[in-house]
């Protein structure tokens, strides 16, 4: 019978500034809400060190993202359901980094969506569309001069736009664009279908050869991928072809798995975004994908707080594990809970 260890510590940090590329004594913007950005990220090392990442956005009242240092940071246990005996877990901030994915205020965003077969019971009312329509909103109001461009996969055969990939492959609804062409973007949002299998390395691959041949000097470049389901049909191309190539062309992987965990692996999926310098964000259902869709367009525009935690000792495999972090800005506190399976 499992036991349920009750672990409350608050811990504080034990630096003052964050290490991404420069110091920063973070912000003075009061806080109104914190978010995570994606799911728990946990290190492929947790059995040995017990190490996890959380990906944080904390807004103002004008949903501007604060750039956070370790001394406005906090991290509070709450629970460890685990099989071994009582034990007192504890769980410490490593590092504050402050992660921004633009240049110089500039993003271009490859969304690719899955139009696979499957996506006609996962998400039959298109709420996908819409959540895009969403993300492209709200680059627009941050910067006119970011980019996005709208790709898909198994939807159909052919090669309409002549770059000698297959559509099914990968499909250029609308090639990279201002976000200022909402026309344009909307419209090739609306093509999007449901039709075949699940070729998402290979589309991938292809889309990551698309964004490095037409980088743009000035911009942050990603992509934004959605899929409800596991690779079926890329052949060679796997998982760490996409890592490997994602790394060497220095193009982060940000990633979605749409569909209930308890059915579908989406492991793998989480692990390209992490390897590559990404995020994963899992939506139970097609009903979470407008806020998962503005939480990374609120990431890729203005950047998120990455915090490295540890939990120490390391729980058995299987225990679930809650928390929450704290975090002060401005006079005013904000909390948001998270919680993981130790793998």
């Amino acid at each position: 019978m499992k036991k349920l260890i009750i672990g409350v510590v608050v811990v504080g940090l034990f630096f003052t500034a964050c290490t991404k590329e420069e110091e920063t004594t973070g912000g003075t913007a009061p806080v109104e809400e914190l978010r995570l950005l994606g799911s728990v990220s946990i290190g492929p090392d947790f059995q040995n060190t017990g190490n996890f990442d959380l990906n944080l956005l904390a807004l103002d009242a004008n949903d501007n993202v604060i750039q956070l240092s370790g001394s406005q940071i906090s991290m509070i246990l709450d629970s460890v359901a685990t099989t071994t005996k009582d034990t007192t877990y504890q769980v410490i901030v490593r590092d504050v980094t402050f992660v921004q994915p633009s240049t110089g205020g500039k993003i271009k965003v490859g969304i690719l969506l899955d139009s696979s077969g499957s996506m006609d019971w996962n998400d039959p009312n298109y709420l996908r569309r819409d959540a895009s329509r969403d993300f492209i909103e709200l680059l627009l109001q941050n910067s006119a001069s970011h980019k996005v461009g709208i790709f898909d996969f198994a939807a159909r055969y052919g090669d309409v736009n002549g770059d000698s990939i297959d559509d099914y492959y990968l499909r250029v609804l609308q090639d990279f664009v201002y976000v200022t062409d909402t026309a344009g973007l909307f419209a090739a949002l609306d093509s999007v279908t449901a039709y075949g299998g699940t070729p998402l390395y290979l589309s991938l691959w292809y889309l990551l050869d698309h964004v490095h041949d037409n980088i743009e000097a000035g911009y942050g470049h990603a992509i934004l991928v959605l899929t409800d389901g596991e690779d079926n049909e890329s052949g060679d191309i796997t998982s760490d072809s996409v890592i490997t190539k994602a790394l060497n062309y220095q193009i982060p992987i940000y990633a979605i798995g749409l569909g209930d965990t308890s059915y579908i692996d989406f492991t793998e999926l989480q692990r390209v975004a992490s390897l590559t310098g990404g995020v994963y964000a899992n939506a139970a259902d097609a009903n979470a994908l407008t806020q998962i869709f503005n939480s990374m367009g609120l990431g890729l525009s203005q950047g998120y707080n990455r915090i490295a935690a540890r939990i120490t000792p390391v729980p058995p495999s299987g225990s679930r594990i809650w928390g929450r972090v704290r975090a002060t800005s401005g006079g005013k506190t904000a909390e948001t809970g998270w919680s993981f399976t130790a793998p």
